[in-house]
C-alpha cells in the first residue's frame, strides 16, 4: 500500500513565501494573496478589499449552472475577517445575490464565515476601511472542472 500523497516536511511561511497576486482585475481596488495550496484541502491565502469593493459571483453548487460568474465546484469556503467588515451576500439566484436581495450575513473583525456547499455568494466590503481576511477554499471532488474569470 502506497501513499496517496506526498510527503512534506512541516513548515513555516512568512510573508515572504506568499505568493502576491497583484491586483485582482475582478474586484478593483482589491488584492491577493495565495499562501499555500495543500494537496487534499486547497488553497488559502490573504485578501485586501477597499471600502466598496465587491467580489464576482461564485458557485460552491454540484452543477454549473453558468449564471454565477465563476464556480468552484462542490466545495467549502471560509473567510476570516481580521480588519473591517464584509457583507457576504448568498443565495441560488446570482442575480439577485450580486444585488443583495437573497440572504446576508455580516463579518465584523474576528469573525470566521462558513461558505457551504450548494450555494452562490458575492462579498462586498460594507465597511469605511479597507478590509483583510484570511480565506480557503476546499479542494473540489474529483472531475470537477473550475471555471474561473481572468488567469
Amino acid at each position: 500500500m502506497g501513499n496517496e500523497y506526498s510527503i512534506a516536511e512541516p513548515r513555516i511561511l512568512g510573508i515572504r513565501d506568499f505568493k502576491f497576486n497583484g491586483p485582482d482585475d475582478l474586484v478593483p481596488g482589491s488584492r491577493y494573496t495565495e499562501i499555500v495550496d495543500a494537496e487534499g484541502f486547497g488553497r488559502f491565502g490573504l485578501y485586501f478589499m477597499e471600502p466598496g469593493s465587491q467580489t464576482t459571483t461564485f458557485s460552491l453548487e454540484s452543477q454549473d449552472d453558468k449564471t454565477a460568474d465563476e464556480y468552484y465546484g462542490l466545495c467549502f469556503e471560509f473567510y476570516y475577517l481580521l480588519v473591517g467588515e464584509v457583507t457576504m451576500y448568498w443565495g441560488r439566484d446570482a442575480e439577485k445575490v450580486i444585488r443583495g436581495e437573497e440572504h446576508e450575513l455580516l463579518l465584523k473583525a474576528g469573525d470566521f464565515g462558513c461558505w457551504e456547499r450548494g450555494w452562490k455568494y458575492s462579498a462586498k466590503n460594507t465597511g469605511d476601511i479597507p478590509a483583510t481576511f484570511f480565506w480557503g477554499l476546499g479542494a473540489p471532488p474529483e472531475g470537477v472542472k473550475r471555471r474561473t474569470v481572468g488567469p
